[in-house]
């Protein structure tokens, strides 16, 4: 056989070979093809399923909110019952999204490090609602308020009121010696619409080793802890002060100006979002603006 025609025909052969191997790649990236874009929609029906998810909590949490502030029960039930919402929301918030509510906050706080465990959950909680809740037409702020008064209550809490308790305890260590304790500040009426809540809540720590007070009875504590009047006849307020002037800065913690703040917060903000009125977006943004200095200014204190 010719020469020529066997190159030829061996030429013909490799290129119908080779043609064969591009049909077979191109049904390969075909198919490949296929397969990405089925994944590429399903990621994206994912994401549309959990921003559908997310609206829908947001707006039942909303919803939840103005019902419960239509409830005739007294303010602290009322942000009890709200703080039971955030927490059970605050399970379903995807963890990556939270991730970065937390990076985002810590850059806020000069004493993160300081902060408790809780509290690092709060305030990015409140910054998710703050973005989130802007994607809803016209909504109520309350949320982020009360999400963010959880903070700073939870750090006078634990970093103040539930330590001064159990050590108050341990030293009067049976019910009647601490009763004894407790007795002026209960004999008086005038004293113990003061002092009353103080005292009722030792009483019970003693029985639960688990001391409770929300941000209000320790605003209202703090408060009388400036009034001379009140402090020279309540043995339980003059202990509670020598026991700040020994194991924090007291001088600071009771300043005037500071429990003036920290009245304000509970004022301006965290009760009325638990009343019927509606609490906009300009009020969210100042309880965010102000409360980094008032957390701030506490942990320099303990």
């Amino acid at each position: 056989m010719d020469e020529n025609v066997v190159f030829n025909q061996y030429a013909l052969e490799k290129i119908l070979s080779m043609l064969g191997k591009l049909s077979d790649g191109i049904d390969l990236l075909t198919l490949m093809g296929d397969e990405n874009q089925s994944n590429i929609m399903k990621k994206l029906t994912s994401m549309d399923s959990k921003i559908d998810e997310i609206r829908g909590m947001l707006s039942q949490l909303v919803n939840d909110f103005s019902e419960l502030k239509k409830e005739n029960r007294d303010i602290e039930q009322k942000i009890y019952l709200m703080n039971s919402k955030l927490t059970k929301l605050e399970q379903r918030v995807p963890s990556d999204e939270f991730e970065a509510y937390s990076s985002m906050a810590q850059r806020q706080y000069d004493n993160w490090d300081a902060l408790e465990p809780l509290t690092k959950r709060f305030i990015p909680l409140a910054e998710y609602l703050y973005s989130q809740l802007q994607k809803l037409e016209d909504p109520d702020y309350s949320p982020v308020i009360i999400e963010l008064c959880r903070a700073i209550e939870n750090e006078f809490l634990l970093k103040i009121f539930r330590k001064y308790t159990l050590d108050l305890i341990d030293r009067y260590n049976d019910r009647d010696s601490l009763s004894d304790f407790l007795s002026d500040d209960r004999s008086s009426r005038e004293l113990s619409q003061k002092t009353g809540v103080f005292a009722k809540a030792i009483t019970r720590a003693s029985r639960t080793l688990s001391p409770e007070y929300t941000l209000g009875q320790m605003n209202t504590i703090l408060s009388l802890c400036g009034d001379s009047s009140i402090v020279s006849r309540s043995p339980l307020l003059q202990d509670f002060i020598e026991y700040l002037r020994n194991n924090m800065e007291a001088a600071e913690l009771l300043d005037s100006d500071y429990i003036s703040k920290i009245n304000a917060i509970v004022n301006n903000y965290r009760n009325p979002s638990a009343h019927p009125e509606y609490m906009p977006r300009e009020k969210a943004e100042e309880c965010k603006d102000i409360m980094p200095e008032r957390i701030d200014y506490l942990m320099d204190c303990v």
